[in-house]
């Protein structure tokens, strides 16, 4: 039922809130200041790095969210994440 699916995804949302923090809240800052300059996504090679470091800053944020239970899922996220971007960059001859 549609309204059960709705408040498994609410309750989902709490539960992610409260463990990791509001991160998509603070996002856009932090991204901002990664490319102070703006930035010019034209290229599928673009748009693939700027998702892996999308995924790196999303997990930076939910890790130091979580700065005294020294969340180890996110660390292991965030290394496979800096292996995705540099598949990308070396896939791409650069």
């Amino acid at each position: 039922m549609l309204s059960d699916k709705i408040k498994t995804a609410l309750k989902t949302a709490e539960y992610k809130g409260k463990r990791y923090g509001h991160s998509y809240m603070i996002h856009g800052e932090v991204m901002k200041s990664l490319f102070p300059n703006g930035l010019k996504c034209e290229s599928t090679e673009d748009w693939n790095r700027l998702g892996a470091v999308n995924m790196i800053v999303t997990k930076l944020i939910r890790y130091c969210n979580q700065w005294s239970n020294k969340h180890q899922d996110s660390i292991h996220d965030l290394g496979v994440y800096s292996f995705i971007l540099e598949d990308i960059d070396d896939s791409n001859g650069s």
